[in-house]
C-alpha cells in the first residue's frame, strides 16, 4: 500500500459496512477471551453493539473495564480471495443515551434481541482505533500502521 497514513486509514475504514460481525478479543487475567459481535461502522466511528446478560458486571464488559486495549478481527472478501482487518483498540462503554437510542435503531436485530435501548443487557462500546494490520483480499502482504 503506498499513500499517506491517513490514505491507508481511509482504505480500510472503506471496507465497513455498517454492521459488521467480527471476532472480538478481551483479555480475563491472563486468558485471551474471544467472541462474535456486531460492529457498527457509523459517521467515521467504531462502535460495538452487544448482548450482556447480567449487564455491566458481566464478564467481556468487567474484562474491558479492567483493561480496555481490545482487538478485533474482520475477514473481508474480494477479488482473488479473502483478506483482513484486524484492529487494535481502546474500548470504552457508552454511557450517553441518546447515542445508545440512535444506534439501537440502526441494529435491524436489535429490538427482537434487547427489551428497547434501555435494556441493561444492552451494551454499547466505542471503539478508538490505535493501529491496523490489513491485508488486502488476494494479496499476501500484511500492512500495519498506526491510527494515530
Amino acid at each position: 500500500m503506498s499513500g499517506s497514513r491517513e490514505d491507508a486509514v481511509r482504505e480500510v475504514m472503506a471496507h465497513f459496512q455498517k454492521q459488521n460481525i467480527i471476532q472480538m478479543a478481551t483479555v480475563e487475567g491472563d486468558q485471551p477471551r474471544v467472541r462474535p459481535v456486531t460492529l457498527i461502522h457509523l459517521d467515521d466511528e467504531l462502535y460495538v453493539i452487544t448482548g450482556a446478560r447480567g449487564g455491566a458486571e458481566t464478564g467481556k464488559v468487567r474484562q474491558i473495564k479492567e483493561n480496555p486495549k481490545v482487538e478485533f478481527y474482520l475477514t473481508i472478501e474480494g477479488e482473488g480471495g479473502q483478506g483482513f482487518i484486524r484492529g487494535e483498540t481502546v474500548a470504552s462503554i457508552v454511557d450517553d443515551p441518546e447515542l445508545k437510542e440512535r444506534l439501537y435503531g440502526e441494529i435491524d436485530w436489535a429490538s427482537s434481541y434487547f427489551d428497547g435501548p434501555e435494556d441493561p443487557s444492552y451494551i454499547l462500546l466505542h471503539m478508538e482505533p490505535k493501529a491496523f494490520h490489513y491485508r488486502k483480499p488476494g494479496e499476501y502482504d500484511i500492512v500495519q500502521f498506526e491510527v494515530t
